[in-house]
Order: C-alpha cells, then structure tokens, then sequence
C-alpha cells in the first residue's frame, strides 16, 4: 500500500517532534506500507540534524507552509496526482488541500478542538480576536475535509465531535510520547543544595498560549517566597524572537533579567542533554492537546510543575504540582513546594515514571497510526462526504 505522509504544515513544537519521530520509527520499518515523506523545510532540518534524513526519490520538501502559501498547497496537489497514493496521513493538519483519495488526519490543534476562558485571555485586541476567530473557523472547515481523524488526548477528540460536529467513531486517540532517545536515557533529577542554582527549565517554542511571559513575573515572586535560594529559568527562543524581547523587556522592569536564560532553540536530538542541567520542568501553557515535555521530563526524571486545567490533568495525574492559570504567584508557590519537600519531589517523579510506562512507546504508536490507515483502506471508517 502506498501512503503518502503530509508532514508539510509542522514548523516547531511539539508537533514536528512527534512527525520526526514517527518518520524515523516508519524508516526501520518493514511493513506492507510504502511510504512517500512529504515533509516541511524544519522537518528536514530536524531528520537531517539527527542523521536520519531519507534519501532519494521518497522524500519531498515543501519549503513553504500550504497554510500560507498557494503555491505550496499547488505543488501537494501535484505531488499527490503523480504519486497515486492508495491514502494520504497528514500527521498534524489540516492539510489545506483536497484529496481524492481517502485522508486520514492527524489534529492537535487545541484552539479549535477546546480553546476556553483561559485561552482567550492571551489574545489583548480586538483585531488580534478577530484574526483568531477566522482562523479557527477555516481551520476547522479544512480539518471537515478529511475521513478520519487521530487525537492525542480525549480532550481533543470530545472537542472535535462537539465543535465541529464529527462522527466519534471516525475518531482515533493515540497518546504522544517523547522521543525514544529520551525513553533510552536513566535520569532522575534531585533537589541541590541551596548553594546550586535551581534551574527551571522551559522547553517551549513561542505562541501566545504557552503564556511564558508571565515567567519574569513568577521569577519575581520566588525571590520572596525563596529568599535564600537563586532559581533560574531556562527559555529555548530564538535570539530575534518578538517573544524573548518581550520576556526579556518585563524581566527588566521587574529587576529579574539575571533569573532568565535564553539558550535558543533546541533540536530534537539535544533534548536529553538540555533536560540533564535543569531540575524542575515548568510549563505555563493555557492551552494544549498533548504537550511532549510531560513525558520528556518524566523520563528524564524530572518533576513538573503546570496548570491546573483538563489538558494536563489527563496526562501528568499526581506527576505535576498544579498552580492557577495566569497567576504568578501560585505558580511561584507551586515550585517552592516542590524544591523544599524532598518527599513530594521524589511522589511526582516516581510517578511519572509510571505514567510513561503507560504511554505507548514509538513503535506502539506507528502500530496504532498504521491500524487507523489500514481500518480507512478498508473502509471501516466510513466516508465524511
């Protein structure tokens, strides 16, 4: 069966480190698919970086993203006719084009699936919510045009079939994971003495809903709670990032600039060694379907600290120490009460330990994707038109 993998929207996040890791999984495989990589310039920088890139005439790069870019979206259609693929997979779409023949959509795109209150308060104009608004509206009319459809989470998928009015049972959820050279890795991070800086390690691409401007602020508020302990927090941006001058610019004004970090943006392949300076993982975010760095801190070891809300309840459970959206000073709060109780550090490691021997490993996870492409060959999924 020949399948044609849409990897062509991914840029950063999450999202193109989950696509790298199932193409470097569908590489070793052999199996009754024959693949086509259609693949994003990041993430043939991120295969090429790991020396893992394919070779020949299997892989496409499309240089610019088919959301944008007529251009692109003209080139998938071309690309697809040529192929004859008996399927399409967009790993995360929506993919922007139509396919004729049956397409299997991968949808992590939580303002659309489940974007509330919380969201919505990281978007500060007018013109900005009513961008926002039009782009959900026609991503959600894109992400309509596939057959079936794969979640990370239940959250997502309870969005999906409420908001957009799908069928549930054209609707598969297939937990993330982390990379396989994290699950490769024995770590398990300690508290250090209160000589050793403690590093707080935020491993994050910039968008509004990770909400890490508000790290200056939580920085500040540990200096109170914590006198006598130096945090630092780690961000990963790019050096000409509006959102680094941003954090950078209220770290100044709250007199914390030597708290924060930037050590620029990380690939996929040095994320173990990054996890290994830092000791607590914090992650803001107000919005998410299934964030990597969960269980990439819970195989490295590494308690985390996040918001209380549904999206990472379902996955962290009694892995994480939870603070109020949006409020600095509970989430100061919240990882002092992890670094000052070596009892409760060691409960959230231990279980997020076993969290992650739950989650599907790399190579459960192509087993399930492949179940799906095979159930929708086969019409088992039924058609959306």
């Amino acid at each position: 069966m020949r399948v044609l993998l849409n990897c062509t929207t991914l840029v950063k996040g999450g999202a193109l480190q989950a696509a790298v890791s199932f193409i470097e999984t569908a590489m070793r495989k052999a199996d009754d698919i024959q693949w086509h990589y259609m693949i994003s310039a990041s993430v043939c920088d991120e295969l090429r970086e790991a020396g893992r890139l394919p070779e020949g005439p299997q892989v496409s790069v499309i240089e610019e993203s088919p959301a944008r870019s007529s251009r692109s979206r003209q080139a998938i259609r071309t690309l697809a006719r040529e192929l004859q693929p008996d399927l399409v997979f967009t790993f995360f779409g929506p993919a922007y084009v139509e396919f004729k023949v049956p397409h299997l959509c991968g949808v992590a795109d939580g303002w659309v699936t489940h974007g509330d209150r919380w969201a919505w308060r990281t978007v500060h104009s007018p013109i900005d919510a009513a961008r926002l608004c039009g782009a959900i509206f026609y991503k959600a009319v894109m992400f309509r045009k596939a057959d079936a459809w794969v979640t990370e989470s239940e959250t997502a998928k309870e969005g999906l079939v409420r908001r957009l009015r799908v069928s549930e049972s054209r609707i598969v959820v297939v937990p993330n994971n982390c990379a396989s050279h994290y699950l490769r890795v024995e770590a398990t991070a300690k508290i250090p003495s209160p000589q050793v800086p403690l590093r707080v390690l935020c491993l994050s691409a910039y968008y509004r809903h990770k909400n890490l401007e508000i790290i200056p602020a939580v920085a500040k508020e540990l200096q109170g709670i914590l006198p006598n302990r130096y945090v630092e927090f780690t961000i990963t941006l790019p050096e000409d990032s509006l959102g680094l001058k941003r954090i950078l610019s209220k770290a100044a004004a709250l007199g914390v600039e030597d708290r924060i970090v930037n050590m620029g943006p990380v690939p996929v392949s040095r994320g173990p060694e990054v996890y290994r300076t830092s000791h607590i993982l914090f992650l803001p975010s107000v919005l998410e379907t299934f964030s990597a760095n969960y269980p990439e801190a819970m195989a490295m070891g590494m308690p985390i600290v996040t918001t209380d809300l549904a999206f990472a309840r379902e996955v962290c459970r009694e892995a994480a120490s939870y603070f109020e959206p949006m409020n600095a000073r509970d989430a100061a709060r919240a990882i002092a009460d992890v670094c000052k109780d070596e009892v409760f550090w060691k409960s959230l490691v231990n279980h997020g330990k076993g969290i992650l021997q739950a989650l599907p490993t790399q190579e459960e996870k192509y087993e399930l994707y492949t179940n799906c492409i095979h159930k929708l060959r086969g019409g088992n999924f039924g058609r959306s038109r």
